[in-house]
């Protein structure tokens, strides 16, 4: 019998059929239920989430008794996926393993974003049981191809304590990892700095040679290439001055991460987080497009709440 006050450790190779964990965000009230079953190593897993006004809970049943640390882990995989609508997690406040409290135990290894409830940018996608089903195993073998670049993303935008420059600075480091991959899959087409030339004096003949320097492919080269191809719903009112906003953001970046306090053209406090937001929210944008949403009905829904959003910070728009 599992009980309260085991550690995750001895807890995780506990063998149990069902896990219920709930979780609490109070920036958002709202209504939704989903239920779908999969299976894994041949088992058949069945799942089910629903929201009800400030908590969210996620019930996995497994056909016969496992690990307790695969409906843990799988709980995980839906909470990361229930992210992509949301753009918030839920902070932990039960968990049951077979109907009994676990609660301490699984939140003592809880990942640092898991920890915050932040407000929520959605992408308020209206998927049945099946399309959420779908794209749910779409985003397991995604969230793993991805790996650091996501869990990067999500410590950038949900770890408590982080300031806004830190936080952009973060998000927009991961965009060339994540431009880089994409350029590998033949998704994305990344175009270098312009080459450019210097002048040298010939030690021998004392004349002046021309030597040419192949431009490289650079930070900028891969944000600007992103914005250009996914970027337009959310940096819709921008997008003609995009390539000024991504040398602020990059300066901020510097600012940071070369501990810089002299570094020039960034962006201010309030403006790091904005476009932190913006930033986090072209993620989830790129990632429902990998995985086949249709793009046409992705655009009118985000590009809803990004106007509204904007309306709200309008002083913070570069």
């Amino acid at each position: 019998m599992i009980i309260q006050n085991q550690k995750y450790e001895q807890l995780k190779n506990e063998m149990c059929s069902s896990i219920e964990w709930r979780g609490e965000n109070d920036k958002y009230i709202c209504f939704e239920k989903s239920s779908f079953a999969f299976q894994r190593n041949h088992v058949i897993y069945s799942v089910e989430v629903s929201v009800i006004q400030t908590e969210k809970c996620i019930t996995i049943k497994s056909q016969v008794p496992v690990q307790f640390e695969s409906l843990y882990l799988y709980a995980g995989d839906v909470r990361r996926y229930e992210y992509l609508f949301d753009g918030a997690f839920y902070v932990t406040n039960k968990c049951l393993a077979d109907g009994n409290e676990v609660t301490e135990a699984v939140k003592s290894v809880e990942l640092g974003y898991f920890q915050s409830a932040r407000s929520k940018h959605k992408i308020p996608l209206e998927l049945d049981d099946k399309e959420y089903k779908k794209y749910f195993l779409k985003w397991i073998k995604l969230q793993n191809d991805l790996g650091i670049i996501n869990q990067m993303m999500l410590f950038a935008n949900g770890v408590n304590g982080l300031t806004a420059d830190v936080r952009i600075s973060m998000l927009i480091e991961c965009y060339e990892a994540l431009g880089r991959k994409l350029e590998k899959l033949h998704i994305l087409s990344v175009a270098p700095e312009p080459s450019t030339s210097r002048q040298v004096t010939c030690s021998n003949c004392g004349g002046s040679h021309s030597i040419p320097i192949r431009g490289k492919k650079t930070l900028a080269c891969y944000v600007n290439a992103l914005i250009e191809k996914y970027g337009k719903p959310v940096f819709s009112t921008e997008f003609r001055r995009r390539r000024s906003l991504i040398v602020h953001m990059i300066k901020t970046r510097n600012k940071v991460f070369h501990v810089n306090p002299k570094q020039k053209k960034v962006l201010k406090g309030g403006q790091c987080g904005f476009y932190a937001v913006k930033l986090e929210w072209m993620f989830r944008y790129i990632i429902w497009i990998l995985m086949g949403y249709d793009q046409a009905k992705l655009d009118a829904v985000i590009l809803k709440e990004v106007m509204n959003f904007e309306s709200d910070f309008i002083d913070l728009i570069y």
